[in-house]
C-alpha cells in the first residue's frame, strides 16, 4: 500500500478514535520501514506504539497504566513526559555528543549485542552545576529514541516513614520495567548520598542498598539516567554502578554565542553582536543564558516587534544579573540592598 494512503487512514482512525484500525495502520508503516531497510527507524516506530497503547485494543486510547503512588500521601511517584527536544536543540561538547550518541546506538543496538553476550550501556550518570544541561539533555535523549520519559518524583519517594523510601523505589522499577522507558532519577543526591555520611541515619543506608540491589537486578529494556548537582555527596558504589559518566560545566565563551544565536537569530541579530553580548554572560550557566533570550524574545513578541535591539538584549542581561544578584545573597545569607528613594 502507498505511504500517502496508510498516512490517511492512520490520521482517520485517530480521528475517529479506532485504536484497533490506528493500531493496524501504524503496524503496516513498521512493516513498511523494515521491508525499505529502515531497521532503526522501525524499530524506534515499534517502542512508541508499543508503549503508547495497551496490547489489547479497546474502543478508547489506554497510553499506561497509571504511575505508582506514595501510600500514605497518595501522590505519584513517577510523571510520564512526551519531551519536544533533540540532541541539535543543546549546545553540548564534542566529546559529550560523541558520548551520547554511543550509548544511543548501543541501546538501539541492544538485540545484536545481546545476542553475542555483550551488554549494552544503559546506565548514564550526569553530574555538574544546577542549570548547565543535565535535565535537557536527558529530554533529548528521550527524544531521540522516541521514548516516554519517566521522571522520578523525589517529593513523593522520600518518605519519612520507615522503609517506605525504599519501598517507593521498589515500586519505580518494577512500573520501568513493565515497558521500555528513559528513567530519569534527578536530583539524584535526595536518595544516593554516601552511607559514610556520619550525619547520616541508618535510613540512608538502607535507601542506598535497596537502589544498588534493585539497580544491579534490572532486566527491564531501558536507559536508566540519573542526575546531580552534588557529586561529592554520592555514594562511592554508585559510581562503579553507571556505565557512562559525563559531567556538565557551564558553557564556554563559542558555547553561549552558539546558544544565543539559536535564540536570537530569528530577530535578526546578527552573529557579531551575539558574540559580543555573550561576553557579558560567560560565568552564567545554559539555564540562565537561555533565561535571557527568552527574556527577550517575550518582549518583543508582546510589542509585537519583529526584529530586536541591543538595548533589548542589555535591558534582559541587567534582568538576569539582577537575579542572580539576589539569589547570592539568600545563599549566603545576607539580605539584598532595598533602595528607598
Amino acid at each position: 500500500m502507498a505511504r500517502a494512503d496508510l498516512l490517511k487512514k492512520l490520521f482517520r482512525y485517530y480521528k475517529t478514535n479506532d485504536p484497533s484500525g490506528f493500531i493496524g495502520a501504524a503496524q503496516a508503516i513498521i512493516e513498511e520501514e523494515r521491508k525499505k531497510n529502515h531497521g532503526i527507524l522501525a524499530e524506534e516506530l515499534s517502542r512508541i506504539l508499543n508503549n503508547g497503547f495497551a496490547k489489547e485494543a479497546s474502543c478508547q486510547f489506554q497510553p499506561y497504566q497509571p504511575p505508582p503512588k506514595d501510600p500514605d500521601r497518595k501522590t505519584p511517584l513517577l510523571e510520564i513526559k512526551h519531551p519536544d527536544r533533540y540532541l541539535r536543540d543543546l549546545v553540548l561538547t564534542s566529546e559529550q555528543v560523541s558520548a551520547l550518541k554511543m550509548s544511543l546506538r548501543e541501546f538501539r543496538e541492544w538485540d545484536v549485542l545481546q545476542s553475542n553476550g555483550l551488554t549494552p550501556n544503559y546506565k548514564l550518570l550526569f553530574c555538574g552545576p544546577p542549570g548547565c544541561g543535565k535535565t535537557a539533555t536527558a529530554e533529548a535523549i528521550a527524544g531521540e529514541l522516541g521514548l516516554p520519559l519517566l521522571y522520578v518524583r523525589f517529593d513523593s519517594v522520600v518518605s519519612s516513614l520507615l522503609g517506605e523510601t525504599s519501598a517507593n523505589i521498589r515500586k519505580v522499577f518494577d512500573y520501568a520495567s513493565n515497558g521500555t522507558w528513559v528513567l530519569f532519577f534527578d536530583e539524584f543526591d535526595a536518595i544516593g548520598r554516601s552511607r559514610d555520611d556520619i550525619s547520616e541515619h541508618g535510613e540512608i543506608k538502607r535507601v542506598v542498598n535497596s537502589f544498588l540491589q534493585l539497580l544491579d537486578n534490572f532486566t527491564g529494556k531501558s536507559l536508566i539516567i540519573a542526575a546531580t548537582n552534588f557529586e561529592q555527596s554520592l555514594d562511592y558504589a554508585l559510581w562503579r554502578r553507571f556505565d557512562e559518566i559525563l559531567r556538565f560545566e557551564k558553557p564556554s565563551l563559542d558555547q553561549i554565542t552558539e546558544l544565543m544565536y539559536g535564540f536570537l537569530s530569528r530577530l535578526g541579530v546578527s552573529r557579531k553582536i551575539i558574540a559580543q553580548k555573550a561576553k557579558v554572560l560567560l560565568t552564567m550557566s545554559h539555564a540562565e543564558v537561555e533565561r535571557v533570550c527568552v527574556d527577550v524574545l517575550k518582549e518583543c513578541v508582546m510589542e509585537g516587534k519583529k526584529t530586536c535591539q541591543e538595548k533589548d538584549i542589555d535591558r534582559a542581561v541587567n534582568r538576569q544579573k539582577d537575579r542572580i544578584q539576589i539569589l547570592h545573597h539568600v545563599s549566603s545569607g545576607l539580605h539584598p540592598k532595598v533602595d528607598i528613594e
